[in-house]
């Protein structure tokens, strides 16, 4: 469109030859968009469960809590900080507007999985204590890139993971905080404005990334859920 826009200004005020004019009509000359924009997919929690149970090594199962149960971005491994019982994780996304009025840390709270209550606490009363350390190669990254990408690795190397992948198609590490999501609203009936917040983006943010996703089980499992709390509600 734009190009069409520069074609008929420098035919109309510039003298360029009308036959540099585009046609009034450009629908044929549109494409179509190739790439297909694939919704991440999300971690269920009975999926989050067998991979932590399933982790051997305690520094990756501290660092596949945080994400999973937090809903922490990977890359915020290397920033999180637990304080007097909280998980407290600063901005890690910057441009010319935050840069100049930084945001405070936000607090994060765990979404325990339904068959494993109080892990949330568990996992963030283990990093505060120091006790188990992150992995070497998150705890050193240079960068927030670098960090991501060493979760990956470590993830990529477990077998408990690589079982999960092969099971459903399109999982990836990012997945585990989509997860969080999909517990937000499905589990936990968390407004959009609050498990925004809590994951560190706006609203709008959080419809568009973050609530896409859903799958032919979840939806039957919500509709479910729905005729029996009517069901019972039309019984009292």
């Amino acid at each position: 469109m734009e190009v069409s826009a520069l074609l008929r200004f420098a035919v109309r005020s510039c003298g360029a030859a009308d036959r540099w004019l585009p046609p009034d009509d450009l629908e044929d000359l549109i494409g179509l968009r190739e790439n297909e924009v694939i919704d991440t997919v999300p971690i269920k929690p009975e999926q989050l469960e067998r991979l932590l149970l399933g982790i051997s090594s305690p520094s990756l199962r501290l660092a596949v809590g945080l994400v999973g149960l937090f809903g922490l971005r990977p890359s915020e491994l290397m920033v999180a900080r637990a304080e007097a019982g909280k998980l407290r994780v600063p901005p890690v996304k910057r441009n010319r507007r935050t840069a100049k009025n930084p945001k405070p840390p936000r607090m994060v709270l765990p979404l325990d999985l339904p068959g494993m209550p109080g892990e949330g606490a568990r996992v963030l009363a283990q990093l505060e204590s120091g006790l188990v350390p992150l992995p070497v190669a998150i705890l050193n990254a240079r960068d927030l890139k670098a960090c991501g990408m060493a979760f990956r690795q470590y993830l990529d190397r477990c077998p408990a993971w690589q079982q999960l992948r092969l099971e459903t198609p399109g999982l990836s590490p990012y997945g585990l905080r989509h997860g969080y999501a999909l517990r937000a609203h499905t589990t936990y009936r968390l407004s959009v404005r609050v498990a925004a917040a809590l994951m560190g983006h706006d609203p709008i943010t959080h419809q568009r990334h973050y609530g896409a996703w859903t799958d032919e089980a979840t939806i039957e499992a919500e509709l479910s859920r729905a005729i029996a709390a009517a069901t019972a509600g039309g019984l009292r």
